[in-house]
């Protein structure tokens, strides 16, 4: 019975992940969007939809955002951009192009809490045919 229970906390514990801080960028990036595949598997696509539209998913200067099989905006906490054709973007080829093991590019945007153009860095990955991304600007 003692090993059974050990297994079973093992099992909790491994399942668990812990975000990082938003000291760290790149890992904290890496990890939001992880925990986006991780909602994705366990709610379905509804799920996703409902959480990275809403303007709730904005954290400072992260969010996460979403582009569907075909490359247009699946969920966004801009409204504008649900639909739209991400290879049309000025860096389309970029978000268009993720891979299954992620990759990360940059480029100047505007950040939504300071409203200037700044340096953004994304990490993106191709998940069961979904593009799911997020970034953070270089200060």
């Amino acid at each position: 019975m003692h090993r059974f229970v050990l297994l079973i906390f093992a099992f909790l514990v491994v399942g668990c992940a812990a975000i990082p801080g938003k000291d760290n960028p790149p890992a904290y990036t890496q990890a939001i969007v992880q925990d986006a595949i991780r909602l994705y598997r366990r709610e379905g696509r509804q799920a996703i939809i409902d959480r990275y539209r809403s303007r709730d998913n904005v954290d400072g200067q992260w969010y996460v955002f979403i582009l569907d099989e075909n490359k247009k905006g699946l969920a966004h906490y801009n409204p504008d951009r649900i639909g739209a054709d991400a290879s049309l973007a000025p860096h389309g080829d970029e978000l268009t192009s993720a891979t299954a093991e992620g990759k990360w590019f940059s480029h100047t945007n505007i950040n939504p809490e300071t409203g200037t153009e700044q340096l953004k860095h994304f990490w993106i990955i191709l998940y069961d045919g979904l593009t799911f991304a997020s970034g953070w600007y270089q200060e």
